[in-house]
């Protein structure tokens, strides 16, 4: 059994997501046709600490991110250059941001903030603020499930309305 199936399997245990590095994950993403989740966060911002202690601490929403997505958590201000799909991502002083996140977040720099990118690398969605356990459990649901491929976000709400 290899690490991430044994993780799969006991990951409710631990209640917590395995985070990949961005550009490894993305090259996974694309060996899997899978879609790539990643978390764009900084360390002072409550509601990313919120985030992290309620909705990916969830052991529903750990399980079934890490089971269905390549999940990558990304500094907003990484001073390290990043590399990602071959090209490096300097920290911009002016902006105290990652420029990748700057990218990713169109300017907006709002925290925390989900992106989905599907393995080609086209942004599916893109939400900025804390996201509650029932609404992130919906949003993986439609995404790690592929109905977004064919059913409308209100239909799906209504005819799938998260457990949590």
């Amino acid at each position: 059994m290899k690490g991430w199936q044994f993780f799969c399997l006991f990951g409710s245990l631990w209640s917590q997501i395995y985070w990949q590095n961005l550009n490894d994950a993305f090259q996974r993403a694309r060996f899997q046709d899978r879609i790539l989740l990643i978390y764009i966060y900084t360390p002072w911002c409550a509601p990313c600490v919120m985030m992290d202690q309620n909705t990916w601490a969830h052991p529903v929403i750990a399980t079934y991110a890490t089971a269905n997505f390549h999940c990558v958590r990304l500094n907003a201000e990484a001073r390290d250059s990043l590399f990602f799909n071959g090209t490096y991502f300097p920290y911009l002083p002016d902006l105290h941001a990652n420029q990748l996140a700057y990218l990713l977040l169109e300017g907006k720099m709002e925290y925390p903030a989900l992106v989905l990118m599907d393995p080609s690398g086209t942004i599916l969605l893109t939400l900025r603020g804390y996201i509650a356990p029932k609404l992130m459990d919906e949003v993986l649901r439609y995404f790690g499930g592929g109905f977004y491929r064919h059913t409308a976000w209100e239909e799906f709400q209504k005819t799938n309305p998260s457990k949590l």
